[in-house]
């Protein structure tokens, strides 16, 4: 039996001689299949299945269940222009890393539309480097990580004016329970970083902040770092591509 779903390549590597193995990332989560002589056949994929590309997945059950044989697929969304530009197709490459080393178990189907608009978005658009934090902690949104921005962690406190930030407690802190390794944040950088948690697919809003912040780059700066260090606490995989970004793209 065949049936269709959408899907995002996120990774393939040769099988034998002629076929291919695929990692696709759907609204029902991520799943294998096998694309039969894709290695040979070119005129049957026309090159849709390169990573990255959205996919129309025309898939077949196999006996085992696990893993689906790849019939046919047609294209939803190629991403070109993110691939003739290195700042874009770098991001591209993290994405698709952490999306590899990252799985759960509910709001697939919202996961998945957030990361097709998203890049969606980087294809159409010049490079921002709020795409960074905002993909972060969407992730960690997903995964039920988001970092509490409202009150105290500890003591639900809600604080006006003065904000500390603690990783491992997993939110802000108020000055009476804040601790050495508290850091303490700016009001502006609270405001960005739940404005990013907080935005919807529609990413005007993103633009406009990111506009905003290039009148104080220690601010920006703040937020990238915050957003980085959740993050990686959170998600503690190592992820090659990160070192790039953050070399190449971002500037350090």
């Amino acid at each position: 039996m065949v049936f269709s779903i959408d899907a995002l390549v996120l990774s393939k590597e040769k099988l034998g001689e002629i076929d291919l193995l695929l990692e696709l990332l759907t609204p029902n989560g991520k799943i294998w299949s096998i694309a039969k002589g894709a290695q040979k056949s070119y005129k049957r994929f026309v090159n849709l299945l390169e990573e990255f590309n959205f996919i129309k997945a025309h898939l077949r059950k196999t006996s085992r269940g696990k893993i689906f044989i790849l019939e046919k697929a047609d294209p939803i969304f190629l991403p070109e222009k993110i691939r003739e530009n290195y700042k874009k197709y770098i991001f591209l490459c993290f994405i698709g890393e952490v999306l590899s080393k990252t799985n759960f178990v509910g709001l697939k189907i919202e996961y998945f539309l957030f990361i097709k608009t998203l890049i969606e978005s980087i294809d159409t658009y010049k490079f921002f480097s709020l795409w960074k934090p905002l993909f972060e902690l969407k992730i960690l949104k997903f995964s039920g990580w988001t970092p509490q921005l409202y009150k105290c962690v500890k003591c639900e406190y809600i604080p006006k004016k003065i904000f500390y930030f603690s990783v491992e407690k997993g939110g802000i802190v108020c000055y009476k329970c804040k601790t050495s390794e508290s850091e303490y944040l700016e009001i502006e950088v609270i405001k960005v970083l739940r404005n990013l948690i907080e935005v919807s697919n529609n990413f005007e809003r993103l633009y406009k902040i990111e506009e905003e912040l290039e009148k104080n780059l220690l601010i920006k700066e703040k937020v990238l770092k915050i957003s980085e260090k959740f993050f990686k606490f959170f998600l503690p995989f190592e992820f090659n591509s990160l070192k790039f970004l953050k070399e190449y793209v971002l500037g350090g």
